[in-house]
Formats: C-alpha cells, sequence, structure tokens
C-alpha cells in the first residue's frame, strides 16, 4: 500500500468519525431539547419581572399541592394574539399540579365554546372542575385598573391580577364543602366589608346575620359565630347561648373593643381561658408601626403556623388602637398566639387620663398578644380572639394590601378544618425606573466619555507595537 492509499483511508477514517461524532452531538443536542421542552416552566423559565408577576405564591402553592381532583381551564384568545403574560402564568399553574392543565380556544374556530360557559368572552379564562366552573374575565379579574389612579389623575393604569383571580376560581370550583358563618347583630357590630366577604366566598364561605335576641339559639348550620366589634356587651341570655355553642364545641371568633366594658362577653372568653391585659399598647420599635403614624397603630408580628398556613409570605395584619390578650396556663384550651407585638412594646394602663404616649414607670414591658386562639382538643371548640375594634374594616385591609382579609380567612379555614385562603395581591405592570444619584453622575460621565475610550486607544496602540516587533 503506497502512502497516497494509505493517506486516504485515514482520511476517510478520520471523516467517518468525524461524522459519527457529529451525528451523536446532534442526537444528544435535540435529546437535552426534548428533555428541557417537556420540563414544567418554573424549571426552565425565571421570573426576573421587579414584581414577581410569574412567581407562585406560597397560598397558590399550598393550594395546587392539596388538588387531587383534576381541573380543566380553557383561555379564549384568537391564534397570534395571546397575552404572553396569561399564557406563562398557566403554564406554572399546569407546571405545579398534575391536575391542573390548560388549552387555548380560538373563539373563531371554537364559536360554540364560550357559549356553554356564562360571562365567557375573548380573552376570558374558564376553569372547569365537573359540574361546576367559573369565568375570569380579562379586565377586571385578570387585569384589574388601578380606581384611584383613574379618579385623581384621569389615567388607566393596571396591574396584573391573575394569579388572585385563578387562585380563587381554583378553590371555588374544587371545594367539595360549603360552611356558613354568622355575624352577630343586635350590639352595632360593624359587618364585613365586600372585601372580606370576597374572601370568605373564594374559601366557600357563606355569611349571614344572626340577632340572637330573636333567633333564640345559634343555628345548627353554624360552622363559625363572628362578633365583630360590638358596641355594647352581650346580654347574659346571649352569653348563655354562646357558652353553651363554645362548650358544645363551636367555633368563635370576638373582636373586641377594650374602651367598652363587656363583662358578659368577657365571661365567655375568659372560660377558653383568656383574658385582657390592662391598658394600650403602644409600640417603640418603628418596625412595628406605619412611619409617620402613632406608636398605637400597630404591625404586629403574623405568627408562622398551622393556623395562619394561608397567609402568603411577607403579608401584614394592621391593627391600630389595640389591648393585649393574656393566656391562662391552667386552662383547658392549648393557647396559640397569632399575633404579637415587639419585645420593646409597653400597655400604657393609665391611657385613659394620659394627656401623652409615654411609658410610666410602673407599665409592663415586653412582647404582647394582640390575637390569641384558643382550642380544646375534647370538645373541638376553636375560640379566636383579636383585641383590636379595627382589625377587620376595609380601611385597615386596604392599608396592607388585603393582609387583614387573608388573617380572617386562615382563621375560618383553620375554624373548618381547612388551610388554603386565597388573596393575593395584583403584580405591578411597571418596571422600577433606574435612578443615578445626582453626586455620581459627573464621575460617571468621565469614566465613560474619557477614561474608557483613552483605555482603549492605549490598549490599541500597545497591541500594534507588540504585533510589529514580532
Amino acid at each position: 500500500m503506497d502512502k497516497t492509499q494509505h493517506s486516504s483511508k485515514k482520511t476517510l477514517h478520520n471523516g467517518l468519525y468525524a461524522a459519527a461524532l457529529a451525528v451523536v452531538v446532534l442526537a444528544a443536542v435535540i435529546l437535552v431539547n426534548l428533555v428541557v421542552r417537556a420540563l414544567p416552566s418554573q424549571y426552565t423559565e425565571y421570573d426576573i419581572s421587579t414584581s414577581g408577576m410569574f412567581t407562585l405564591s406560597d397560598t397558590t402553592q399550598n393550594l395546587l399541592g392539596e388538588l387531587d381532583t383534576d381541573v380543566q381551564a380553557y383561555y379564549l384568545a384568537i391564534s397570534g394574539e395571546e397575552d404572553a403574560n396569561v399564557t406563562r402564568l398557566l403554564d406554572r399553574y399546569a407546571g405545579a399540579s398534575s391536575h391542573f392543565s390548560w388549552q387555548q380556544r380560538d373563539p373563531v374556530l371554537y364559536p360554540t365554546l364560550a357559549e356553554q360557559y356564562d360571562g365567557a368572552s375573548t380573552g376570558s379564562v374558564v376553569l372547569v372542575c365537573g359540574d361546576k366552573y367559573e369565568v375570569l374575565s380579562y379586565y377586571g379579574d385578570l387585569y384589574a385598573m388601578d380606581i384611584e389612579a383613574y379618579y385623581y389623575y384621569g389615567t388607566q393604569q393596571y396591574s396584573f391580577g391573575a394569579e388572585n383571580a385563578l387562585t380563587s376560581a381554583l378553590a371555588k370550583v374544587t371545594r367539595t364543602a360549603s360552611y356558613r358563618l354568622y355575624e352577630l347583630a343586635g350590639h352595632g357590630e360593624t359587618a364585613l366589608g365586600s372585601d372580606f366577604l370576597e374572601t370568605l366566598d373564594a374559601a366557600g364561605v357563606t355569611v349571614d346575620s344572626l340577632n340572637l335576641v330573636t333567633a333564640g339559639s345559634i343555628p345548627a348550620d353554624a360552622s363559625v359565630v363572628l362578633i365583630n366589634a360590638p358596641l355594647a356587651d352581650v346580654t347574659a341570655d346571649e352569653a348563655a347561648l354562646l357558652q353553651a355553642y363554645v362548650d358544645g364545641g363551636g367555633k368563635l371568633l370576638a373582636v373586641t373593643d377594650f374602651t367598652l366594658e363587656t363583662p358578659n362577653l368577657d365571661g365567655v372568653l375568659a372560660s377558653c381561658g383568656m383574658t385582657r391585659q390592662p391598658g394600650l399598647l403602644v409600640e417603640t420599635d418603628g418596625d412595628h408601626y406605619p412611619y409617620g403614624m402613632s406608636p398605637t397603630y400597630l404591625l404586629p408580628d403574623v405568627a408562622s403556623n398551622e393556623i395562619l398556613a394561608g397567609m402568603t409570605a411577607g403579608m401584614m395584619v394592621y391593627t391600630p388602637i389595640a389591648q393585649g390578650i393574656v393566656s391562662q396556663d391552667d386552662s383547658a384550651y392549648t393557647h396559640t398566639d397569632l399575633l404579637t407585638t415587639s419585645l420593646d412594646a409597653y400597655s400604657l394602663e393609665n391611657y385613659a387620663t394620659a394627656e401623652t404616649a409615654q411609658k410610666a414607670d410602673t407599665d409592663p414591658v415586653g412582647s404582647f398578644a394582640v390575637a390569641t386562639a384558643a382550642e380544646n382538643e375534647a370538645t373541638g371548640a376553636r375560640v379566636v380572639w383579636i383585641n383590636c375594634p379595627n382589625a377587620l374594616q376595609t380601611a385597615a385591609n386596604q392599608s396592607t394590601s388585603g393582609g387583614n382579609a387573608q388573617f380572617l380567612g386562615s382563621i375560618v379555614n383553620w375554624c373548618n378544618g381547612q388551610q388554603t385562603t386565597a388573596v393575593i395581591s395584583a403584580k405591578s405592570m411597571s418596571a422600577a425606573a433606574l435612578t443615578v444619584p445626582a453626586g455620581a453622575i459627573i464621575g460617571l460621565g468621565v469614566l465613560f466619555v474619557f477614561v474608557l475610550p483613552i483605555v482603549c486607544l492605549i490598549a490599541g496602540a500597545v497591541v500594534c507595537l507588540v504585533r510589529r516587533r514580532r
């Protein structure tokens, strides 16, 4: 064999080897691409939006984790005109649970689909579970307009509220049990606002009014009885009915005003091992009350436990003008503090006559409970006491972007044996502006206009000289 033939065979062998290697590499790339595309979007797509538009909250993840029935979502959108924000979020839901799936349906190709679901139209998302369904409108549910900005400035600004809408709808279509909360009436109680009612509705809770004087008893279908900031004490007969209800394993939520004397209601709470801490709570830690507001307008620490499992991480609860709660160790009830002040707070005992909130030498200092849960495992009774009359008011809820409503929903769900409440803040559509401090503008200008160009010229000249000498 001459050298020419040997060289040709070697070249052919190398060529075949290179071709085979290229095929293997190409097949590997295709296989990796298929595997990556099959992975849920949360593992392949990163949410770099400033407001975390596509990052599922703990509330949503808890609900999807509990999901044990199949839910089908239909996104009604014309092909080529889909909203990428909506499709990406639906992908995240589908990736978080094998029981959730979604499909796009073009209204042109499926003209009768929208007719099957009342209120559905182009842009809507329909969630279907068995014979239940919920329709989410494009404007109003998936995107919420800032009413305040429109009212004051005449501009239409929208936030991305799709996660709250989807999670609330998901909770509604998958709930198999319904619950009924009765608001006690007849003592000047504060009725729950629409924001609290919507939260409870998402948790499958229906709210009715109850006047014990006229009704004479607590209805048998009562899952929770709410006493929300009464302006007068319950009567002795009403207290007896409430006491019997609790002793029989009932669920009671009491929101009280410490400036009013309510010995009959206090007696029911005392039977559950909870009494008042005399005085008005005052914070000294700036992180526990709003900036520029009175230190009696509390932003207490929110406990992380089973009772508040539905609370979204980082959400606050606003409790302006509150009093502490003392739990008795020798009670038949197990107590869990839900909202607590900082360790540096104090209880102003002479608040009724004090001209300022200045601490007196005799005022107790420490961490005080603003809300406490009591549970009797023997009877099944669950009682929650919030010693702040403003906790379940719309103004307080708006100050925390729904935190107070979610707090209520979590408590009611705990009373009902549930753990998920759907209240998720809308995500801002605006990117945070990058601002450069005035003092750095000159320095950055000199750096980019003069220093860097000169450095590049010098480096280029050095490279040219080195190459010429070679």
